[in-house]
């Protein structure tokens, strides 16, 4: 059910969005000057999207359904003009992009460079000698870490393709033999051999992860979830971190 409900709770917000901001426009339009705002037209959808995102981002809708929400009125009223192999385009870009979306629940979130500066400072504190990002997207946190402390070896994994190929790209430009990118599922790796496991994912795998990390890990290592927590089990620490989604790094000491 929880599953069922992370697919449909992002559509109903858009949907409402998109709904509240067409009223608006229908309500201006017969309004206003006739002629001044006609429904419909290429600027006044444009404008439609750019409204219904703001709300998106003020309900704090990940990034691509912040895209979802501009496209969408566009899409709609042009779908014909089109061309089909640009929706497939699309449909597989997604996919590239997106791998885990579906299957795992798993958003692309990105770390920001706060955060980036604030799990510095902690691998600095915790003398970690290995670190790893599960699902480490564009490999920001991979690199940064990489630069700051370049005695400790940084990995990041990730499967989403065409993400793997531009972090990895990132990693060879940087030049930081400290810091690489794996293709491959979390599932599959060994925790074990890591003192920082750090994590931005989803609520919905967080009690299997951290019931892996539990396993793997040795005493006194340190697993660190970015703003989603472990059902059932406090966090050893709450580390805040200044910046303007306000930022919580729930840590973990196995």
């Amino acid at each position: 059910m929880s599953v069922l409900r992370n697919q449909i709770v992002p559509w109903i917000k858009v949907l409402a969005c998109q709904a509240l901001v067409l009223a608006i426009v229908l309500l201006l339009s017969g309004s206003l000057t006739p002629g001044s705002l006609t429904p419909g037209t290429l600027p006044v959808l444009l404008g439609q999207g750019a409204a219904a995102a703001g709300l998106g981002l003020l309900l704090r809708m990940p990034r691509i359904w912040l895209l979802v929400q501009f496209l969408l009125p566009v899409a709609v009223v042009y779908g014909d003009a089109v061309p089909a192999w640009a929706y497939l385009a699309a449909f597989v870009l997604c996919a590239l992009v997106y791998w885990n979306s579906a299957s795992e629940q798993v958003p692309l979130y990105l770390t920001n460079r706060r955060t980036w500066q604030a799990l510095a400072d902690l691998v600095a504190a915790s003398q970690a000698g290995r670190v790893v990002d599960l699902g480490s997207g564009m490999g920001g946190v991979v690199t940064f870490l990489a630069r700051a402390h370049p005695a400790v070896e940084v990995s990041g994994l990730e499967t989403a393709p065409l993400v793997v190929a531009a972090s990895k790209l990132r990693v060879a430009f940087s030049r930081l033999p400290n810091a690489r990118i794996v293709y491959r599922s979390l599932w599959d790796a060994d925790l074990g051999t890591y003192d920082v496991v750090y994590c931005f994912l989803s609520p919905v795998p967080m009690a299997r992860l951290f019931e892996k990390s539990r396993r793997e890990m040795r005493p006194g290592t340190l697993f660190v979830s970015n703003s989603f927590t472990v059902p059932g089990r406090a966090a050893d620490r709450i580390l805040d971190v200044d910046d303007a989604r306000h930022t919580q790094l729930h840590i973990y000491t196995l």
